[in-house]
């Protein structure tokens, strides 16, 4: 498979992946591989999440290590590049106060309310919006929203 994973993605994904590694092991189980996948805008389904785990864990072990875990990014990534599909993208933005005709904008305190609280994730939401909402005015366009969560 051809590397579609930028350097800023590999990055994102170490950041994300050391989050997500709950007890330190240097693996991420099953339930933690759904918690990266939904907090990256994803709704996979078990079945889905067996065959990614299944189709990279190269050593069996049931457990994805970080050079495992760059794999299921990159099919992901490259599913979504195959397919065009932003429908998930947009039914997150929806949901989030955008609208599915793509205008509207989220609001920063929904977002962090969401990622922090709702769904208890640490990593820095604030800081991820702040280099996105340059101009400071706590409202993501869609496509403000879509570099955030891609």
């Amino acid at each position: 498979m051809q590397t579609i994973l930028s350097q800023d993605d590999i990055d994102r994904c170490r950041v994300a992946f050391t989050h997500f590694d709950r007890d330190g092991s240097g693996t991420i189980d099953r339930f933690e591989i759904r918690m990266v996948l939904e907090a990256m805008g994803q709704r996979p389904s078990e079945e889905e999440i067996f065959h990614m785990i299944s189709e990279v864990d190269i050593d069996g072990s049931g457990q994805i290590e970080f050079g495992e875990f760059l794999r299921v990014m990159e099919q992901q990534k490259g599913k979504i590049i195959e397919l065009g599909d932003e429908s998930d993208l947009v039914d997150a933005f929806a949901a989030m106060g955008g609208k599915t005709d793509k205008t509207g904008s989220v609001r920063k305190d929904r977002l962090i309310q969401v990622i922090k609280h709702d769904f208890g994730l640490t990593i820095d939401i604030e800081a991820m919006i702040a280099s996105i909402d340059r101009s400071g005015t706590g409202q993501l366009s869609y496509e403000d929203f879509k570099q955030l969560l891609s």
